[in-house]
């Protein structure tokens, strides 16, 4: 999967676009092509988890999981309707201001340790060496990755949209205040409204796992 152009976008039609990749590099102090092949190795890497139905952890940034999977009748593929989930990891979290509840915070931090798949600086480091390429080391790969979440948090914050063409889109959004149900007691639960982080799956990869 070819990464693109990956770009933050700002609201104003006239605000400047710069490209991800450059400010990846900027944050972990490592050169263009290795914050472009860290990107396009992480975007593959995690890709690929979710085509086969895996819950995939990105160190320090988050949560990725398809649900909805429809069984065909064959036990083989599942049929349209799977989406692709995103869950901020509770250091990704902190660094947004996004408040949390203990137990909350608690949840976030399980499901990431307990993922399918773990995108670490070491696994990183492997998805970028091929045939033709050495590839980053661990220590720069682990930069890329810290550089690309501090990239991230600065311009969600500022209420930036982060899109990595083909792979997707996140921005910040408001979920409103909901009622819900305890499964195992019965007794409903007011929830208050506050700030998530939103995914929206780009056209490849919906493709991919659908």
């Amino acid at each position: 999967l070819g990464l693109g152009v990956a770009t933050v976008h700002r609201p104003a039609a006239t605000a400047p676009k710069p490209e991800l990749v450059e400010a990846i590099a900027s944050e972990a102090g490592i050169g263009e092509a290795d914050a472009r092949g860290a990107l396009d190795a992480l975007v593959d890497a995690t890709t690929g988890a979710l085509k086969n139905g895996d819950r995939v952890a990105v160190s320090g940034f988050g949560l990725f999981a398809v649900s909805g999977r429809v069984a065909t009748g064959n036990g083989d593929e599942p049929s349209d309707g799977s989406a692709v989930e995103f869950d901020a990891c509770p250091e990704f979290a902190a660094a947004l201001g996004i408040g949390r509840g203990e137990g909350r915070r608690a949840g976030a931090g399980s499901r990431c340790r307990k993922a399918d798949v773990g995108i670490d600086a070491e696994r990183l480091a492997r998805e970028t060496r091929t045939d033709r390429r050495e590839g980053l080391s661990t220590a720069d790969a682990k930069k890329a990755l810290e550089g690309f979440s501090v990239a991230a948090t600065k311009a969600l914050k500022k209420g930036d949209r982060i899109s990595l063409v083909a792979f997707g889109s996140f921005s910040i959004s408001k979920r409103s205040a909901r009622t819900g149900r305890n499964p195992q007691t019965g007794k409903e639960s007011a929830s208050n409204a506050k700030r998530v982080v939103k995914f929206k799956a780009g056209a490849e990869l919906s493709k991919a796992v659908n």
